[in-house]
């Protein structure tokens, strides 16, 4: 494919009628432009390229010059979403203590969202979300007793074949980077022994569509989740709630311990609120009872250790949401003093571009890390009525 500009000094495209023949990036025209426009800047090229609008050309007959640059590769593409990488644009929200788990709920993230992703067939085959990726999802099928990977575009759950015996337990954990490859692999850490904590890590891969065991036995923390996993930068970790976390490169099949979590000495009771994954960045959010404020770090690129990100003054945000203050003046010790969930960090572009999401009484709002306010992103189903605490009340997965 190669794309160029007609060299015509009186063609004006704003003149252009409904009625002309149509041209998109996809067709075989060049477009002429000095070389000298782009100066060997990739990154400048690939963003005018897939930037081109579809045009409504009228019948011409020009001379065609060179291309503006080579057809675009593989590699180009990787290239151009490696510079404009995917974003978040919703969650989908779960309530925990519904006796319908299925009840999904879907909050946008994105004001330009015009189409909300229809999540109706999740409801219709009785399928419970267990991990998202990148814009799929792992669910399992309490009828069936099956796992199924499930795309909301297709909207087609495919099911994953037979892994392990029933008898043992085991933990699924999805990986998928479109970057890289268009297969997802499946990472089951399985427990051989139930009063031991020896266990074996086994991976599917949806290219051969076979399962292997990768390495062997370890010795696991006993207050690991691997249920839990959260994948980034090619391995999944696990560090939610455990003293001693672990993280597993996929493709060099290497487990690996993770740095101390930054929980601080003198607050027994403080514990991770969220730990996730955006833009190849690790949020892990810390909250106790006697604070009144959310402490949101970040891994640093070297996995070295935490750093603090972002202080949420809860107390402040009352003010604006004074549903979210808990009305007993003597709250429970191991309850917090405000009624906040924390749903999902989501990095944007530039660094500084950072926004929490957050649950409070029948509404979700956001938090903006550069403008420290927040503001009501909309309403909930579950009204603040129906719950007497509403302390962790939804599970939430992201997709794109």
């Amino acid at each position: 494919m190669e794309i160029g500009m007609c060299s015509n000094p009186n063609f004006d495209p704003l003149t252009l009628s409904g009625d002309d023949e149509y041209f998109s990036a996809e067709s075989s025209l060049d477009i002429d432009l000095p070389a000298e426009f782009f100066d060997g800047d990739d990154e400048l090229a690939a963003g005018f390229y897939f930037s081109l609008p579809d045009l409504w050309l009228p019948e011409f007959d020009y001379e065609l010059t060179e291309p503006l640059c080579p057809p675009m590769s593989d590699h180009d593409f990787l290239q151009y979403y490696s510079i404009f990488p995917l974003s978040v644009s919703g969650l989908v929200l779960i309530p925990k203590h519904s006796p319908q788990r299925s009840q999904f709920e879907y909050v946008s993230l994105t004001q330009s969202q015009t189409k909300v992703p229809d999540i109706s067939f999740l409801n219709s085959l009785n399928l419970q979300i267990l991990q998202s990726c990148i814009g799929l999802l792992l669910c399992f099928s309490q009828s069936s007793q099956k796992y199924y990977i499930c795309n909301l575009a297709t909207q087609h759950p495919e099911v994953l074949p037979n892994f392990v015996s029933a008898t043992n337990h085991f933990a699924l954990n999805l990986a998928f980077d479109p970057y890289t490859s268009p297969y997802y692999k499946i990472i089951c850490v399985q427990k051989l022994e139930l009063q031991k904590p020896l266990h074996q890590i086994s991976i599917y891969s949806r290219e051969t569509q076979t399962w292997a065991v990768s390495g062997k036995p370890f010795v696991a923390p006993g207050d690991i989740d691997f249920s839990d996993g959260v994948f980034c930068n090619g391995a999944i970790h696990w560090m939610r709630r455990t003293t001693i976390g672990l993280y597993f490169n996929v493709e060099e099949e290497i487990l690996t311990k993770m740095p101390k979590p930054p929980l601080k000495e003198g607050y027994p009771l403080a514990s991770c609120e969220y730990f996730g994954e955006s833009r190849g960045h690790l949020h892990y959010v810390v909250a106790s009872p006697e604070l009144s404020f959310l402490e949101l770090f970040e891994m640093k690129e070297d996995y070295s250790g935490w750093f603090l990100r972002s202080l949420i003054d809860l107390k402040s945000l009352a003010k604006d949401f004074p549903i979210m203050a808990r009305r007993s003046s003597n709250p429970h010790p191991f309850l917090p003093r405000y009624e906040c969930d924390v749903l999902s960090v989501v990095q944007g572009h530039d660094d500084e571009d950072l926004e929490v999401a957050l649950s409070i009484p029948g509404e979700v709002i956001t938090y903006n890390h550069e403008k420290r306010s927040a503001k009501k992103l909309c309403d909930l189903k579950v009204r603040p009525y129906e719950r007497a605490v509403w302390y962790r009340v939804y599970t939430s997965y992201q997709v794109l």
